[in-house]
């Protein structure tokens, strides 16, 4: 019953010639329906992504709570107003009660960190050897200071700093007016010289969850190595664009943020031409663009992709029977030309 109602008319076996070229049109003609197939079922599972720009979410609320005694409106700010940022930075020579980190000029200590809500928490400790290691120093290098913090910044322009203290900067100050009146051989015997070099290395600095697609991170593992006559005293001025980007995926959505950076070093004669009211160290301003991006993967409905392999299998086959059906009946026809 089968054989009746099958749709392909087949000759009879008698009357076919089997040949080399016909044979290795089948197995060509059934390797690439395979290949495809198997294409095709790869693509299905793995899915597909688009790429697509919006507006980036409007928020409605406010810079500050409008009450400090409704728990819930502050912790609604800090989750929907603000982006968490984790930075771990090593300075090469200076201590770490020469340093101080600012959040928009505000600075910010020890004591601001709650342990409960986990918002502000800043670390100052000696850098350890894998840390003194990448920064390029010895593993009894004695001076140094490694930086650690966990912030919630507004999602809003701004800047952070990691900078001199006050104090330290005047005793800077004071030890470049000796240094300025020491002879060259003086100057090589300075034990201190390096007492103020803002050299640093940064391990990473992160807004947000990580962008799991990046091409590079330039923020992380990134050494910055400070040398001129004033002993290695320089402003590292950092600018990062921020992008919102959404990744939809099968389970869930995730939030990222990828970043484009721009940096250069401000030089001491510099600041002091243009009145640059920040200390030596690393300042970095950061900005939110109004356009996001969102990724999202998915794969095709099942009826697509039903369709398009038995377009794939049966294509292959009709394609190929026409082109052996093109080559014999041009051999037939150039056969009777020489008969």
């Amino acid at each position: 019953m089968l054989r009746n109602s099958d749709m392909f008319v087949k000759p009879r076996a008698d009357l076919r010639s089997k040949s080399v070229a016909g044979g290795a049109i089948t197995v060509i003609a059934g390797t690439t329906a395979a290949l495809l197939f198997l294409a095709q079922i790869y693509w299905y599972i793995v899915g597909t992504t688009t790429h697509t720009l919006h507006l980036s979410e409007s928020l409605g609320i406010p810079m500050l709570p409008e009450t400090t005694t409704d728990p819930f409106q502050s912790r609604q700010y800090d989750i929907k107003g603000k982006i968490p940022l984790k930075m771990h930075v090593t300075f090469a020579h200076i201590d770490c009660k020469s340093l101080e980190v600012k959040l928009n000029s505000a600075p910010i200590t020890r004591s601001d960190f709650d342990p409960r809500a986990g918002e502000t928490k800043v670390g100052y400790r000696r850098p350890n050897a894998v840390e003194l290691k990448k920064a390029g120093l010895p593993t009894n290098h004695r001076a140094g200071c490694t930086i650690q913090t966990t912030l919630r910044v507004p999602i809003v322009s701004g800047h952070v700093t990691i900078t001199l203290t006050k104090d330290a900067w005047a005793g800077a100050l004071n030890h470049l007016m000796l240094r300025s009146q020491f002879s060259e051989a003086e100057r090589e015997k300075d034990t201190r010289k390096n007492d103020f070099n803002v050299t640093h290395y940064v391990h990473s600095i992160q807004f947000g969850k990580r962008f799991p697609k990046a091409a590079a991170f330039p923020l992380e593992n990134r050494h910055h190595v400070i040398k001129n006559n004033m002993g290695g005293i320089a402003l590292e001025n950092i600018q990062v664009k921020l992008v919102p980007t959404l990744i939809s995926g099968w389970f869930q959505t995730t939030k990222t943020y990828q970043m484009s950076v721009i940096a250069h070093a401000v030089q001491p004669e510099t600041m002091v031409a243009q009145g640059v009211t920040m200390m030596p160290g690393m300042a970095m301003a950061y900005d939110v663009t109004p356009l996001a991006v969102h990724h999202d993967e998915g794969r095709d409905n099942i009826i697509v992709f039903l369709s398009s392999l038995v377009s794939i299998v049966g294509g292959v086959f009709v394609t190929v029977g026409l082109f052996t059906g093109c080559l014999v009946h041009s051999a037939k026809g150039l056969a009777k030309k020489v008969d």
